[in-house]
């Protein structure tokens, strides 16, 4: 069936509309892909689609296209994370770019009430799961014990990926000798793996003597 060009342009403002759903959220919190962003990929997915759906006629494949926006999302997606000192951030603005997509696909396929009930639940996830993953990070602490050389900018690194996780740095002790130094704390809020990667990017670095950390 053959699409007219006021469908087209509906499809498209709706995929705009859905997308500025999930910038409002990231603008909300100062993320690097906000509202303009979202609004921007999720009616540009819409436009691919709709765009080859009023060829289809002529044996265009559907499936195609979609695939192709997904490939294409992976590069907006990739840019909206930051590497900060030993941890990487931006994943979930990059997840919901690339969710912003889908949601644009799905309307310019004409699936409306798939991609409005989408755009629900993942807003439910994003701002529903909050309060869950607070509380879950909450009893999670860690001990952190770092020897290492004075001089070379050891702490600067590892206390910006501890603040771009949302963990914090309690009960700090530090105790210099003889050109070493040694720090003493805990971290709250961290998971495993985010811990044993700042672990192993101490460890690599040329300075630092010994690492060691224990579940507590």
């Amino acid at each position: 069936m053959q699409l007219t060009d006021l469908e087209m342009i509906a499809r498209v403002a709706l995929a705009a509309a859905l997308g500025a759903g999930l910038g409002v959220e990231r603008e909300v919190q100062h993320k690097t892909a906000g509202l303009r962003t979202h609004t921007l990929v999720s009616a540009g997915a819409a436009l691919f689609a709709v765009a080859g759906a009023s060829v289809s006629a002529d044996g265009t494949d559907l499936t195609r296209v979609a695939a192709q926006v997904v490939t294409g999302i992976g590069f907006i997606g990739a840019g909206g994370m930051i590497r900060t000192g030993f941890t990487m951030t931006g994943i979930t603005t990059a997840a919901t770019l690339w969710f912003a997509a889908a949601l644009g696909v799905a309307a310019g396929f004409g699936l409306y009430w798939v991609a409005a009930a989408s755009l629900a639940i993942a807003l439910i996830a994003m701002l529903g799961f909050a309060p869950i993953r607070v509380h879950m990070r909450r009893g999670s602490v860690r001990p952190l014990r770092i020897e290492y050389r004075v001089g070379h900018g050891t702490l600067t690194p590892l206390f910006e990926s501890i603040n771009a996780i949302g963990a914090r740095v309690h009960r700090i002790s530090i105790v210099e000798e003889e050109g070493k130094r040694q720090l003493n704390c805990e971290i709250v809020g961290i998971g495993s793996e985010a811990m044993d990667g700042i672990i192993a990017s101490l460890r690599s670095r040329d300075e630092v003597i010994a690492v060691e950390s224990t579940i507590s």
